[in-house]
């Protein structure tokens, strides 16, 4: 597991020095409340309904899964 950084430690900026446009993207999501919770109805779904929710995960945030079969 991850250990948190203080946020006001002068180390924290280093951390996204190299990140780019995706790992910024991911970082948003990953702190989303309303992304999380889609995400999570989407894992929780079976079948054709799994697909669904994934399909509409993708549409409301840009997003391109591959599902595995």
């Amino acid at each position: 597991m991850d250990q948190a950084v203080d946020w006001r430690s002068p180390y924290f900026p280093r951390i996204f020095e190299t990140y780019d446009r995706a790992d910024f993207a991911q970082e948003f999501l990953r702190r989303s409340p309303a992304y999380r919770g889609a995400y999570a109805a989407a894992i929780a779904a079976r079948g054709a309904e799994r697909i669904r929710q994934f399909r509409r995960l993708a549409s409301r945030w840009g997003l391109v899964f591959r599902l595995r079969s």
